[in-house]
């Protein structure tokens, strides 16, 4: 707004709860303030009061460095909306089997390693879906969520994890307890000769181990890292 009327005669106040201003954007709050722009915070319990007063309106906000109320009486009054997550990012996250983070927005796999995937394998995120940003973040994180997807949809075939779980039936209860604790679907209960017994879906397991750390009965375990490899290579360090 400065850039656009430069006018000494015009006041400029930006009410706000909180700025981020990390890495370069620091230098856009730096500018404002050395243009004589007013950053004025307010507290959650003493939001600003907007009324009307005559042909225009008035604002009155709480500075709490100068312990007072503020009246101004502006010209113009731009609303910056919130940026929520959407409402149905639960109902998506529990289709796509994909986390979200404590404010509701998805979380990626890894923050560095792995910042525009998930751990569902073929899913990626990118922009407000992952958390506010700006448009030149948002712009960024879609051409590497776009790259990661080529990197799939480029090949001839694609190899599934190959540390999954697998069942031994033959001592599977079919408890059920496999099949509440999985995050990907991947084990489900089923009527075989008779008995209820688990299988896991090979596409859909990501060998997380959390249905083989669960089994009461043993039955369940990661191929590679089977309970009798495991303790073999445990006795042979301790050797």
């Amino acid at each position: 707004m400065r850039e656009l009327n430069p006018d000494p005669e015009l006041s400029i106040y930006i009410l706000y709860r909180d700025v981020r201003t990390y890495g370069f954007l620091e230098e856009y709050y730096q500018k404002a303030r050395d243009n004589g722009i007013l950053f004025i915070r307010y507290e959650k319990e003493e939001k600003p009061i907007v009324k009307k007063n005559g042909n225009g309106l008035r604002v009155k906000v709480q500075d709490f460095i100068l312990g007072a109320h503020l009246i101004i009486e502006p010209d113009l009054v731009v609303l910056s909306p919130a940026i929520v997550p959407r409402k149905d990012a639960f109902d998506i996250s529990q289709m796509l089997k994909v986390p979200l983070n404590e404010d509701g927005f998805f979380l990626e796999a890894h923050v560095k390693l792995r910042p525009v995937d998930f751990a569902t394998e073929g899913v990626f995120l990118a922009g407000l879906a992952h958390s506010p940003k700006t448009i030149d973040e948002s712009i960024s994180q879609a051409k590497a969520a776009s790259a990661r997807a080529c990197t799939i949809i480029s090949k001839d075939k694609y190899e599934a994890e190959a540390i999954i779980a697998s069942v031994n039936e033959d001592i599977c209860s079919g408890c059920g307890v496999c099949e509440s604790l999985c995050s990907y679907g991947a084990p489900e209960i089923v009527i075989k000769d008779g008995r209820r017994v688990s299988q896991v879906n090979k596409a859909l397991c990501k060998g997380c181990g959390s249905c083989v750390s669960a089994c009461p009965s043993g039955a369940m375990q990661q191929l590679g890292f089977k309970s009798q490899q495991t303790l073999t290579m445990m006795n042979a360090a301790l050797v």
